[in-house]
């Protein structure tokens, strides 16, 4: 059952945890874990909010999601979704750990899992009840039960009153506490240094919530032209390492909730408010990383370089050469390493030949490189400011 990452990954994207105590930090790292398809651990992380809350349908749902992505695991898989089932809510709230309901794709996956099991009236109920929201899912998934109960036949005269005879109370777990889980508890300056993040402490004039929206969150930075849609974007890092992208700084939530009715119609289905005065999670601005630029935005003047080697230590002997052959090389020091470029140059369309020049001259592995303020920006952007019509993505390594 590994085809259903695509749904998984849209499930448990990460987002709107609240890091109060150790239950909600194992299921917030749970769905890290998700995410990063440590399906394993994220389990284990779960069990623990299992122990604490055995009847909450979200934790079921995750868990009976999560073993269908294992191997010979699709009784404990179907036990956690016959208990999640039962507490349905069409209107689910993704990501929150105040939920405690089930989304109504755990019909889709109950079908499913009774078609892996040969249980086709089962199969064919948990169909019927995922297609009375039709309007509200993703046609590909309707799509997809009915392709699995092609090979499901079922004698429609068969009673389907109880989902089946499979246990529904309570599982008794060990719990382990997750070995990776300890890093991800606070982040710290050597954490953050390790991680190549540089980052800006705000400090906000009032203690009245400021109402943004939240359009996405991962474990790794990506400059904020990702979101080619929506211009504007914040990007943060909370207490747990999470990386958090958000619009907007209001007084009043329903500013944010008009707002967010825009960035949704842009295809950010799962983007919902938040309050960026939370210092748990929004207190940290996030400036670069791997000396990138996150900012939104190029100001002012972006210069190109080409980069001809990067070295740790001594400059090979078959680079000196160059000494000889190219004129304006310059040395400088980034990330404990040694950089020799040719440069700056105001278009990339300069650099390019400048590029093309330093190939001849014996350096095969020349590359363009574009900054601005000082950061390293990606190349698409830089190209997009400044040559609008010679866009090369190829150029970037």
């Amino acid at each position: 059952m590994k085809k259903f990452i695509s749904l998984l990954l849209v499930l448990f994207s990460i987002n709107n945890i609240e890091a109060q105590n150790q239950i909600e930090y194992h299921f917030d790292f749970a769905r890290a874990s998700l995410a990063q398809r440590n399906i394993k651990e994220a389990i284990e992380s779960l069990k623990i909010v299992y122990e604490a809350e055995p009847n909450n349908a979200n934790v079921n749902f995750l868990m009976g999601a999560a073993y269908t992505e294992l191997s010979g695991t699709e009784q404990e898989a179907m036990r956690h979704l016959l208990q999640a089932v039962q507490n349905v809510n069409a209107d689910y709230k993704v990501g929150s750990f105040q939920e405690k309901a089930a989304p109504i794709h755990v019909y889709y996956y109950l079908a499913v899992a009774y078609v892996e099991e040969n249980k086709c009236a089962f199969a064919n109920r948990a169909f019927e009840e995922f297609q009375k929201y039709s309007s509200k899912v993703d046609q590909y998934y309707i799509d997809e039960v009915d392709r699995h109960m092609q090979k499901c036949p079922f004698n429609k005269k068969e009673g389907t009153d109880k989902w089946n005879e499979l246990e529904t109370k309570p599982i008794q777990y060990e719990t382990v506490e997750p070995k990776v889980a300890e890093p991800l508890k606070l982040i710290d300056s050597v954490y953050l240094k390790n991680k190549g993040l540089v980052t800006e402490r705000l400090e906000y004039t009032t203690n009245a919530p400021l109402y943004g929206v939240q359009i996405g969150s991962n474990l790794n930075p990506s400059p904020t032209s990702a979101f080619s849609d929506v211009k504007n974007v914040d990007v943060f890092i909370d207490s747990l390492g999470i990386i958090r992208y958000v619009v907007g700084h209001f007084s009043y939530r329903k500013q944010a909730e008009n707002l967010l009715k825009s960035i949704k119609e842009k295809g950010f289905v799962d983007a919902y408010v938040v309050n960026v005065n939370n210092g748990k999670k929004y207190s940290n601005e996030v400036i670069s990383y791997k000396n990138i630029n996150l900012r939104s935005g190029i100001r002012g003047d972006v210069e190109y370089f080409v980069q001809l080697g990067s070295f740790k230590d001594t400059i090979p002997l078959e680079m000196t050469s160059i000494y000889f052959k190219i004129d304006g090389i310059q040395e400088y020091k980034r990330e404990k390493r040694t950089v020799m470029a040719i440069g700056a140059y105001e278009t990339f369309k300069k650099a390019k030949i400048e590029k093309e020049k330093a190939i001849g001259a014996g350096v095969a592995d020349a590359f363009v490189v574009a900054y601005n303020r000082g950061k390293k920006i990606p190349l698409h952007e830089a190209i997009n400011y400044t040559d609008k019509n010679e866009i090369d993505e190829t150029e970037e390594q």
